[in-house]
């Protein structure tokens, strides 16, 4: 698992990066009133270092490298605020957490996933109960309206589900046994929300993870036909696909169960595999190697690198996904949607 340091340098940046066009047109025509995320890593913006460091992941720095300064302050809006740190939540709050699993500790148990020391005790479910509990804190929230025109981002999550897996070489028969369970859990997470009023869901998909850095070494092979012409570990990014095949046809049935409600995918996948792809174009020199070492030095030119510390993107790499989901061609139509 990645270092507290390391973790803590990248949450924020896909999250803004990714509803960056959101974000804008909300300021611009109040398309949205709030924003609320759930997640892991990708989209804790500092749950995570409230919870064992007693601070947050709010300050300037955040997407320094892509706008010079923190992203959603580069549209004038506020930073979505952790939920742990407190605070004024009447635009929206962040509820994901580093290490959150889609599954419970004991629920991985029965598949052979043993977390100790890899994964904290934090799920999606935990989520949903603080996103209950604030909603009951203010009588604000209860106001249909309000949830209504509000953007919910449900993931990425399950990725560390799999990541526990494959840290101790979990066969792979037993490994995709794994994703039945994953789904229904963000598709229970998505049923929840819609009960409680939600009416505009993003639900991110599962990136390239035959391209980390961390899987690349562990899983390393001698025969060149295991490997994509990017270098990429094919099974791994099959195994991928398969969680993101599973998971659009889960968003289509709940598409026809809630026709009024908006469930956009959100491929991950694609975008980051068309960077891998043309890495030159993205100013990537460095794919498969981490910026970061574990002695706490990093590289000088994170820019160059799609790896942080080999289990995270670097910001080239949300810079990457975010141009492909909001420019294409993995576009997300309500990023473009008139208010």
């Amino acid at each position: 698992m990645a270092t507290a340091s390391a973790l803590s340098c990248f949450f924020i940046v896909l999250l803004g990066l990714l509803l960056l066009q959101v974000q804008v047109h909300a300021r611009r025509h109040s398309c949205f009133s709030a924003i609320f995320s759930f997640g892991d890593s990708l989209q804790d913006t500092g749950n995570f270092a409230h919870a064992f460091f007693n601070t947050t992941v709010s300050r300037p720095r955040w997407g320094n490298a892509y706008f010079q300064r923190p992203t959603a302050h580069r549209v004038g809006l506020p930073l979505v605020q952790p939920y742990l740190a407190g605070g004024d939540f009447s635009k929206g709050a962040n509820f994901a957490f580093a290490g959150a699993t889609a599954l419970s500790v004991n629920e991985l148990g029965r598949f052979g996933v043993d977390t100790t020391g890899w994964l904290r005790k934090n799920t999606l479910h935990a989520q949903i109960s603080w996103f209950q509990q604030l909603l009951q804190s203010d009588p604000s929230f209860q106001d249909p309206n309000f949830l209504e025109s509000a953007l919910f981002m449900v993931g990425e999550i399950g990725g560390n589900d799999y990541n526990a897996a494959l840290h101790q070489d979990l066969p792979y028969h037993k490994l995709i046994r794994i994703v039945p369970r994953v789904i229904h859990a963000i598709s229970s997470t998505i049923t929840r929300l819609i009960g409680m009023g939600a009416k505009t869901l993003v639900v991110p998909g599962n990136l390239p993870i035959g391209c980390i850095p961390v899987w690349l070494w562990q899983y390393r092979r001698d025969d060149p036909s295991d490997y994509d012409g990017n270098g990429c570990l094919l099974w791994l990014n099959r195994f991928s696909e398969y969680h993101n095949v599973r998971l659009t046809a889960q968003l289509s049935r709940l598409a026809r169960l809630y026709p009024n409600v908006t469930i956009a995918y959100a491929d991950y996948f694609g975008a980051g595999m068309r960077m891998f792809s043309d890495q030159p174009r993205f100013g990537i020199s460095e794919p498969f190697a981490a910026c970061c070492g574990g002695n706490g030095h990093c590289c000088r030119d994170p820019e160059k690198y799609a790896s942080w510390e080999g289990f995270h993107p670097t910001e080239a790499t949300y810079k990457a996904i975010y141009e492909g989901l909001v420019d294409g061609p993995f576009a997300i139509p309500l990023l473009k949607k008139k208010c």
